[in-house]
């Protein structure tokens, strides 16, 4: 079939005519872009950190703290530092910002900081040098009991010392009567300041083996509290109590009854009550540097907005 030049003419118009729709609706796909490809809106309120989160941050955290600063954190003021400043080493992310806070932490505790010397300082690392010296027992002397409290509160103001135990001769509160003991030692404070007067601190070693520990129980430094018949209290001896009455105290100790009845200093919520106390941190004399390590950390976990029109 022939085709003449109108033909022609009509199906090359027709073929321009399609091509023209073609490129018109990729200028408008153009224009107008899918949903699809619309950025989503950036979120402006603070997620808490899920748990994969917060063990990548842990495990970074403790990778940097493989250096002097975990050694200065867990040992040299593992006893002094507050659960507050602990917390707020932890968060600080470089090593200026630890310079920074080891700083003003030693300044918080300077009786005399327009001074150059930190008096606090020295005393306190003289202290572990005497518990490391004296107190070492298969462990550092810094990591024990005695050490512990001596490194906090310095020398006490009496010392009874009983290195190899033997003969004892109790006192009233105490039941009284002769027995033999387990080395032990009698740390007596006048004071120290958030827990009070008259402080004794009695540290026993029923190991025999050097390693003394701080107890609040008078009746654990007794070698023969097991024997029958053996280191009775002046009751027992005269009758009025037995020994097995020892093992049905509720107060937490094995002791006989007390000649003239009970003190308040053997009373068992006032015992448990300093034993606490002691192993807390002490206080900060200087409040006003202590800001500087109280921090909060919030999460917006209810967003919402509202307003007036």
């Amino acid at each position: 079939m022939k085709m003449t030049r109108f033909s022609i003419f009509l199906l090359s118009s027709g073929c321009l005519a399609c091509v023209g729709l073609i490129l018109s609706a990729a200028d408008d796909n153009k224009s107008s872009p899918p949903d699809k490809f619309t950025p989503p809106p950036r979120e402006t309120v603070t997620k808490p950190l899920s748990e994969r989160q917060k063990k990548k941050q842990e495990e970074a955290l403790r990778k940097e703290l493989e250096t002097p600063y975990r050694k200065w954190l867990q040992e040299d003021v593992a006893y002094i530092i507050t659960d507050e400043e602990r917390a707020a080493f932890k968060r600080l992310q470089n090593d200026e910002e630890r310079e920074q806070f080891i700083e003003n932490f030693w300044l918080r505790r300077d009786p005399t900081p327009d001074t150059v010397e930190n008096e606090f300082k020295e005393e306190h690392y003289r202290r572990i040098q005497y518990a490391n010296d004296h107190f070492a027992s298969g462990i550092p002397g810094w990591k024990t009991d005695r050490g512990r409290i001596y490194i906090v509160y310095g020398p006490p103001d009496e010392r009874d010392e009983h290195p190899s135990g033997g003969t004892y001769e109790r006192p009233p509160e105490e039941g009284g009567g002769e027995t033999t003991t387990y080395p032990f030692e009698d740390w007596r404070y006048r004071y120290i300041e958030g827990i009070g007067n008259d402080i004794n601190i009695e540290f026993v070693d029923p190991t025999m083996t050097g390693e003394y520990h701080m107890t609040m129980d008078p009746s654990e430094k007794d070698a023969l509290t097991y024997v029958p018949g053996a280191g009775l209290t002046l009751m027992e001896q005269m009758g009025l109590s037995d020994k097995t009455a020892r093992f049905n105290n509720t107060d937490g100790t094995h002791l006989g009854a007390p000649l003239g009845g009970p003190t308040a200093k053997m009373n068992e919520f006032e015992r448990l009550d300093q034993f606490t106390k002691l192993q807390k941190p002490p206080q900060i004399k200087f409040k006003d540097l202590e800001a500087q390590v109280n921090s909060r950390v919030t999460f917006n976990v209810l967003p919402m907005t509202a307003r007036v029109d």
